[in-house]
């Protein structure tokens, strides 16, 4: 396989609209961000460069307020990067685009509505003319070019494992491995490739069962694997290729959330 390519870019603090908003499943909520700040635009004198969203796992950081007291702290543009203000501080967390189409002017986010956290509550609350800044992707990577992908995650990782069922060439060899909570998480995923969707019940946090689910994979040194879930079972997962001679440029791990440790 060939090494993956990244794209790098200009950090710039963007403030959108919320157009549209759409439950793809009783836990997924797809709400859909549009306004001139999407395109070129200019702000204080200074040129900012249109929105780009061009790989399956690209993060973008949301600024979201605070859910105590109600007041949005929002960092300072710079020169191609933010300044974080510390009183009050900014609260932030970071998605995926599921989907931009640059000619209609729209951004997509789905949310995992699991009953807590900042972003899941503010998606649950949300309304069609909310405003949502956000920053980023400061980074994207290109799918690269494998003989087979193997693309494993839980309900968070849902997005960024279709937007890869999206972007695979039609001749792409994958399989797809999804911890879910809930049946009623399940929701289509479309793909040109020949794809084999597996969804699983399990617990998400502090699993050992994408570890097992690789470690059952046939991976070769033209395989990619790519994964998504909390940090705990992306470290054991992390753990079980690296034993297996998985080299680090065949896989891209996220930590995509931390289990709260009682």
């Amino acid at each position: 396989m060939t090494k993956p390519e990244f794209r790098r870019f200009s950090i710039t603090l963007r403030a959108l609209e919320v157009i549209a908003i759409r439950d793809l499943s009783p836990r997924m909520r797809r709400i859909s961000l549009a306004g001139s700040q999407l395109g070129c635009f200019t702000r204080d004198g200074i040129d900012f460069p249109a929105f780009e969203s061009p790989g399956p796992d690209d993060h973008v950081k949301l600024f979201l307020p605070d859910p105590a007291s109600g007041i949005l702290s929002l960092p300072v543009q710079g020169d191609g990067r933010l300044h974080w203000p510390e009183n009050p501080p900014v609260i932030s967390r970071e998605y995926t685009p599921r989907g931009f189409d640059p000619a209609a002017g729209r951004l997509d986010l789905d949310f995992v509505l699991h009953g807590h956290g900042v972003a899941g509550a503010w998606a649950a609350r949300a309304r069609i003319g909310d405003r949502l800044h956000l920053g980023g992707p400061r980074a994207s990577m290109v799918v690269p070019k494998a003989d087979r992908y193997l693309l494993l995650g839980d309900e968070t990782a849902i997005p960024a494992i279709a937007n890869w069922l999206e972007m695979l060439p039609a001749d792409a060899d994958a399989t797809a491995h999804i911890l879910i909570a809930h049946e009623s998480a399940r929701i289509p995923l479309a793909s040109e490739a020949a794809v084999a969707v597996n969804w699983h019940l399990a617990e998400a946090a502090h699993t050992d069962a994408l570890a097992t689910l690789a470690a059952a994979e046939p991976i070769s040194p033209s395989s990619f694997v790519w994964a998504g879930a909390e940090r705990g079972t992306i470290a054991r997962l992390r753990e079980t290729l690296e034993r297996s001679g998985v080299a680090e440029h065949q896989m891209r791990l996220s930590n995509y959330w931390t289990a709260a440790q009682i």
